[in-house]
């Protein structure tokens, strides 16, 4: 009875380590799916292509931008997964070119973030600078983009850093 008690309570404490070894994903894979889909990001704005772009896009996807105003004062703006497709519909192919550096990605489980300095080019004239800051869940159909937050700036700007085209 003694030995029953102490096996019972061996795979009593041992059972959540075996299950959190069997749910644990690859981190490796899981970092490497995050940043595909910024990339997927990046590369439908570059297309202008709207059906690419809602494939890594949480369908309440929502965009804050910080800016100065004209007073030196940080401003916030904010727009809708649905205001970006628009304006992305609506510019001609390799009109937008964001190019990022410096790329990040923390992971808890299903949630993500992915940090990245970027430059902007609008037809292929450089437009602003700033950092990125994605959040991303993990959906039956891969890693979503729930959340972006950038800012922008015109100073300060590591020309010397931007990758190429």
């Amino acid at each position: 009875m003694k030995y029953f008690a102490v096996l019972l309570f061996l795979i009593g404490a041992t059972a959540p380590l075996r299950a959190q070894t069997k749910s644990s994903p690859d981190v490796a894979a899981d970092k490497k799916a995050v940043e595909a889909a910024v990339q997927t990001l990046f590369d439908s704005m570059r297309a202008s292509d709207t059906t690419r772009a809602r494939s890594v896009m949480a369908p309440n996807l929502r965009i804050i931008i910080l800016s100065k105003n004209p007073e030196g004062v940080t401003a916030t703006r904010e727009t809708s997964g649905k205001q970006f497709l628009g304006m992305l519909a609506s510019r001609p192919a390799q009109t937008l070119d964001e190019r990022s550096w410096n790329g990040q990605v923390q992971l808890d489980g299903d949630l993500a973030s992915y940090w990245c300095e970027y430059a902007f080019f609008n037809a292929e004239k450089f437009s602003h600078c700033g950092v990125d800051v994605f959040q991303l869940y993990r959906s039956p159909q891969g890693w979503k983009i729930v959340n972006l937050a950038y800012t922008m700036r015109r100073e300060n700007c590591n020309l010397k850093a931007i990758p190429p085209k």
